[in-house]
């Protein structure tokens, strides 16, 4: 059973075994809508029992953590899901783990360009950073101008590069 990171255990909240939890999804309600969830260092799954967003940390109360000693214990290990408890994704929109390794096609000319190494998320629009064999890596803002086709089955994406990108 794979497992999927998607937080880090980082203090205790108050006096009744809460934890905080840095969440590395882009919904502050992630923790909320889960049954359950793992944590490093344990083989069998967490009850979520609460959860609520605060700030950059979402506040969780997990079954069999009852007191702040038990969530202190808990500090530093990182929190994790099985793909069944991954949301359904609106249409056009990945997981960025399923984009990884993808073969990247010109979308003019049908020529193999790369493989999509990385999905770089700090910025107004994610970017797809190419490696190239014997070529620098190519920088592709991830905006309808350029990405113009994704197809996981196929396992390529086709990209509509303009002069002097590839460059």
């Amino acid at each position: 059973m794979e497992k999927i990171e998607i937080g880090k255990i980082v203090a205790a909240h108050g006096i009744r075994g809460e934890v905080r939890i840095l969440n590395w999804s882009e919904d502050p309600n992630r923790f909320a809508s889960l049954e359950r969830v793992y944590l490093s260092g344990s083989e069998a799954p967490y009850k979520v029992e609460k959860a609520r967003p605060n700030g950059t940390v979402s506040i969780v109360k997990l079954a069999g953590v009852e007191t702040r000693n038990d969530a202190d214990a808990l500090r530093g290990r990182m929190v994790f899901i099985t793909e069944e408890d991954l949301p359904e994704l609106p249409e056009d929109v990945w997981y960025v783990r399923d984009l990884m390794g993808l073969t990247v096609v010109d979308a003019d000319t049908g020529e193999t360009v790369g493989t999509l190494a990385e999905v770089i998320q700090n910025t107004a629009q994610d970017i797809y950073r190419i490696e190239r064999e014997g070529a620098g890596d190519v920088l592709v803002p991830v905006v309808e101008e350029f990405v113009k086709d994704v197809d996981l089955a196929a396992g390529t994406v086709k990209i509509h590069f303009i002069e002097g990108m590839k460059d």
